[in-house]
């Protein structure tokens, strides 16, 4: 049985609500059933938005008629979701020039005179494909449960520890640390409808956290620009402590320099295998060879000279080298854009590598030979 996929179209001009409506009802579109409601009312729409969960909402943009330099409401619906909840938007009108600019990952454009009907499923499917419209009903559903599982099949059952004049708030913390525990990989996966995640192996998204909240104070771990150098935070988070009146332990910070994948020796040679005919004077050894020395790059096993800092759609592949460092003033970090921040372990793990680097000591290698030469 397919999924229902929720819907409101909101458009003032009656016939054409009507035969979009008639048209999408009980339509299937990849793997989901339509149910779609029209209103008229661009004043009232947030009001059905908030009293219903809808999955995607769909707009004109204009009231009355766009010739007549009519009001572009809909972009007043757009700015009060925005303002007040999530819900994906597409924009369904003859005339698009406005809001082509605002086309992302969770806004639609499509014009009805080029795209039509068909474009407008096809925006509709692109939407839905990645479960982002189903995510908030997800995890409330979710957290629903959690909840109801925790007060009262634990902390309602357990009422001897937990008393009604006591620890009153210490239940909601060990609630929300509960919960933020509870979403580990094969959860998130669950929720995100993802088959496809590898149960033992790292998302790229997993290393970080994004965006970086820019009125918080730096950590160690933090991924910095200027210019074209992206570099990463060494010094210790707890230096970055304001002690009062600005007062901070740190006065340089130690920034270690990154290099896209793509510069490095490791990436040139596994790159560069083929000609342009598309032969090699390689060795199948010789090309599996190259391949796993990327890999090792990629899984930061090269040595802890360097860690490895994977692609999103906010930061490139690059390569942490701990050899290529500069101590800056604390007040110039304000000269570079917060990129984003490593998350735990990642960022833990980051850290251990520069400590071993730096920490380890080297003697000169026995000789073998001698040893052999008693045995």
């Amino acid at each position: 049985m397919k999924k229902e996929l929720h819907l409101l179209y909101v458009e003032d001009d009656r016939e054409n609500r009507e035969s979009l409506v008639k048209l999408l009802s009980d339509e299937t579109i990849g793997d989901y059933t339509i149910k779609i409601k029209g209103i008229e009312s661009f004043d009232k729409a947030f009001d059905e938005i908030k009293d219903n969960d809808y999955h995607i909402v769909i707009l004109d943009i204009y009231r009355g008629n766009p010739k007549d330099n009519g009001e572009q409401a809909g972009l007043k619906v757009l700015k009060e979701i925005q303002n007040k909840c999530f819900v994906p938007v597409i924009f369904y009108s003859g005339n698009t020039q406005n809001v082509k600019d605002l086309k992302s990952q969770i806004v639609g454009v499509v014009t009805k005179g080029d795209d039509g009907v068909e474009g407008l499923k096809k925006e509709i499917e692109r939407l839905a494909k990645f479960n982002l419209p189903f995510v908030k009903e997800k995890l409330h559903n979710y957290l629903e449960e959690e909840l109801k599982t925790y007060f009262w099949d634990i902390i309602h059952n357990e009422r001897n520890k937990f008393t009604a004049t006591q620890n009153d708030f210490s239940l909601g913390y060990l609630m929300l640390r509960k919960f933020g525990n509870s979403l580990s990989k094969e959860k998130i996966s669950e929720i995100l409808g993802d088959g496809e995640l590898k149960k033992d192996k790292v998302h790229s998204m997993e290393f970080y956290l994004y965006p970086t909240d820019t009125n918080a104070e730096y950590e160690s771990g933090e991924i910095l620009q200027k210019d074209n150098d992206v570099f990463i935070i060494l010094t210790p988070s707890c230096d970055f402590i304001d002690r009062g009146e600005g007062r901070r332990t740190v006065g340089k910070v130690l920034l270690a320099k990154t290099d896209l994948l793509t510069n490095t020796n490791e990436y040139k040679l596994y790159a560069n295998k083929k000609k342009e005919g598309g032969t090699t004077d390689k060795s199948n050894k010789e090309q599996e060879s190259d391949k796993k020395n990327l890999i090792k790059t990629i899984t930061s096993g090269r040595s802890d000279r360097y860690f490895f800092l994977p692609q999103t759609p906010f930061i490139e592949n690059r390569v942490i080298d701990f050899q290529i460092k500069e101590m800056v003033d604390y007040d110039s970090l304000r000269d570079y854009t917060r990129l984003t921040k490593l998350d735990n372990p990642y960022a833990e793990g980051m850290t251990a590598s520069f400590i071993r680097y730096y920490n380890r000591i080297g003697y000169p290698d026995i000789d073998s030979d001698l040893i052999l030469s008693y045995l």
